[in-house]
């Protein structure tokens, strides 16, 4: 009996240890492990180390037993970079507040990517943000001897002015601007910790132009008894240029090494089963690099930073393996290279796709998933809605319930999949990563935990949608997507006489369950700050201090920062019509709402000329009636009275009987109005004539709002 009590138990484990585990988050830690050790180096792209660290993580994609999906049956995508090691990096201050004061490299300063070599002892000159264009109507270097001398920058552009000066915000532009000016070194200052890193690009490139990444003591040293506020001083820049030599004396060294420069994407691929639907692809990546040694020997590990998203995905591919999936679709697993000099690998491989683009239904991009609180935060879902609520529904239902979405720019590697109007999504772990680019970004810090909840998450995502048991190809997608049915807004006739925080929080609260993302309050007034105040977003757009949000009057106020959402006020119809090849352009690149004018808004032909231009930009538009009708939901807009605003689509409509004349041949889940409430009343009551049941109509004005009109 005891024998056979022994056997059973044994019986049992061995059954427990044949269950399947969707993803482990040991294993994952276990190669986080492995990624961060010394022998990679840092993993830093073109460097020997760095590409170590990429055969290595191919060797294991074979272990898996992926198919190598990459240049000639291999797993390796090859291309050339620019690619530099900084070996030595000096910086003493000759004269100040203590005497001689040497600086610590990685502390107090780091060399940027894109930094030459040279040996420099000058004086320093502030040029604000180092923009020089005086045909835009700055000059920072006006009135200013640079020659010889090394300048400070601030990173950016002034914020009331940031559509104008596009290029200028770029820190190669500052250094090559700098060079051309005849300064000697550049001192690069963006916020109180200097981080390593930064993009590096031939085209901006000066190999003799020591470039050095400043932090807050630094600049406290140089400031010290000049009477001149720095915070002060950064506050005025933002309005018009002040540029002045400070009687500071630097001794600057730095000597960088460019590299051989060849680097590689590592690729593989998990083939799609059904014969109908293994032609679509899903793309799961991450970037594998990180940014290497500097002159000191110190490594910079990138557990996090992306060692967390690196092995999230080696993970997902060995444990589909072992759990022997068969999905319907084909996954492409790639681990990207390149990643912190400027998106290179993932730009590489957009441009050099190993299947036809239309092919790819969908890109899951992962950076930084190792620590925080094991919620998730996503970017994508505002850009490409409907294959959102899709991908929603494999979401746990705990994990959608603490979803914290955000608009993503081009910061990481879902962006060029964007570009190319691919429905890409970049998931990031909620909470603090305090230790981003900074030598003790260990992995001892990462939390299993927080890689088990992103990883199962994933998981169960991807595989979720590799079996939709329905095509997700769509033609002209990029159209679809980004034009037609990205953001949503309420026009809202009211007159508050203040428009506090606590309004705005109660009013948001009336709206929750209202599908909207911006409110405009009409408002009589030509000051860019009551107009500010006059669009408040309910959804996910944050004006905090206004940095995210761009209010154009015409085409030079356009901010064509990804992470920027414009507005185009008083639009008219002349306008439209002188920019017929702009407006895709645009559109790309942040144009989001459009508020017409009021004698624009009663002239039918800007309607037309919409229309018109959206027939030729995309079948979609040519018909509204659902027998012609290609997606399965269409956003529409719609403000009767004087004032029209409109989604991307630009769908415009100023007659509510010329709309109402066709309401009755659309169904609740092909439109989804946003009027005020006195034509939603309206509306309310002719879709009750047509028999339009309850539910129906609440899909359309959300529950709430519902109640409230009613």
């Amino acid at each position: 009996m005891l024998k056979k009590f022994r056997f059973l138990i044994l019986i049992c484990i061995f059954e427990l240890g044949l269950s399947q585990v969707k993803f482990d988050s040991i294993s994952a830690w276990n190669f986080n492990k492995v990624l961060t050790s010394e022998k990679f180096q840092g993993r830093k792209s073109g460097t020997p180390a760095g590409e170590k660290a990429s055969e290595w993580i191919a060797e294991k994609f074979k272990e898996f037993g992926l198919k190598p999906f990459g240049d000639n049956g291999t797993y390796f995508q090859n291309f050339k970079i620019l690619a530099t090691q900084d070996k030595v990096s000096k910086l003493t201050l000759i004269n100040g507040r203590k005497g001689k004061t040497k600086y610590s490299l990685g502390d107090d300063f780091t060399i940027l990517t894109n930094s030459g070599s040279g040996k420099v002892k000058s004086k320093v000159v502030f040029v604000g943000y180092g923009i020089s264009a005086p045909e835009k109507g700055r000059d920072d270097y006006a009135n200013v001897d640079v020659k010889g001398k090394i300048v400070i920058v601030v990173a950016g552009t002034p914020p009331d002015e940031e559509g104008k000066f596009v290029e200028e915000g770029s820190r190669g532009y500052k250094i090559k601007k700098a060079f051309e000016k005849g300064a000697s070194a550049v001192f690069y200052f963006q916020g109180d910790r200097p981080v390593r890193g930064g993009a590096i690009t031939e085209e901006y490139y000066t190999p003799q132009m020591p470039a050095i990444w400043i932090g807050r003591k630094i600049i406290d040293d140089i400031f010290y008894n000049t009477g001149i506020s720095f915070d002060a001083l950064r506050s005025e820049i933002n309005f018009k240029p002040r540029s002045f030599e400070i009687d500071k004396i630097f001794e600057v060294e730095t000597k960088v090494e460019q590299l051989d420069g060849w680097t590689k994407n590592v690729v593989g691929l998990i083939p799609g089963i059904d014969e109908n639907l293994k032609n679509e692809y899903i793309i799961v990546g991450a970037h594998m690099d990180h940014n290497g040694v500097d002159a000191e020997g110190f490594i910079y590990p990138g557990a996090d930073d992306n060692g967390s998203g690196t092995c999230l995905v080696m993970e997902l591919a060995r444990s589909m393996m072992a759990n022997d999936v068969k999905p319907k679709r084909s996954i492409i697993f790639v681990l990207f290279a390149g990643e912190e000099q400027g998106l290179l690998g993932s730009k590489y491989f957009a441009s050099h796709l190993p299947v036809p683009k239309e092919n790819i239904v969908a890109m899951f991009n992962f950076d930084m998933v190792g620590r925080g609180n094991g919620n998730i935060n996503i970017a994508g879902t505002e850009n490409f809605p409907e294959m959102w609520n899709i991908v929603k529904e494999f979401f746990p239902s705990e994990k959608l319930k603490n979803l914290g979405k955000f608009r993503a720019g081009a910061n990481s590697d879902h962006y060029p999949f964007q570009e190319l109007g691919i429905p890409a999504f970049f998931f990031i772990s909620a909470g603090q990563h305090p230790e981003y680019h900074r030598t003790d970004d260990t992995s001892d810090k990462i939390q299993p935990f927080v890689l088990g909840e992103v990883g199962n998450t994933a998981y169960d995502v991807i595989l979720g949608l590799a079996n939709y048991p329905e095509s997700l190809k769509r033609e002209k997608r990029y159209e679809t997507y980004l034009y037609a049915n990205s953001r949503t807004a309420l026009y809202a006739k009211l007159y508050p006489d203040s428009l506090s925080k606590d309004w705005l929080y109660n009013f948001r609260a009336k709206l929750k369950n209202y599908d909207v993302e911006a409110v405009i309050f009409e408002v009589q007034t030509d000051s860019k700050d009551e107009l500010f105040k006059a669009i408040y977003f309910v959804d996910s757009v944050a004006t905090r201090d206004y940095k995210n949000f761009n209010i154009v009057s015409d085409r030079s106020d356009f901010n064509t920062s990804p992470d920027v959402l414009n507005v185009l006020f008083s639009a008219n119809a002349n306008l439209f019509k002188n920019l017929p090849q702009s407006m895709p352009v645009l559109s790309k690149v942040g144009l989001k709402f459009i508020v017409f004018d009021k004698s624009t808004s009663e002239d039918q032909s800007v309607v037309d000329f919409v229309n018109d231009f959206y027939n030729d930009l995309n079948p979609i538009f040519k018909d509204i009636l659902p027998d012609k009708f290609k997606i399965k939901k269409q956003y529409i807009v719609f403000n009767p009275d004087s004032v029209d605003l409109n989604s991307q689509s630009l769908f415009a409509f100023t007659d509510v009987e010329k709309f109402l004349s066709k309401a009755n041949f659309l169904k609740p889940e092909q439109i989804f109005l946003m009027l005020d409430p006195e034509n939603a009343k309206t509306l309310i009551a002719h879709l009750n004539d047509l028999k339009w049941d309850v539910k129906s109509i609440q899909k359309i004005f959300g529950q709430n709002l519902y109640k409230l009109l009613k």
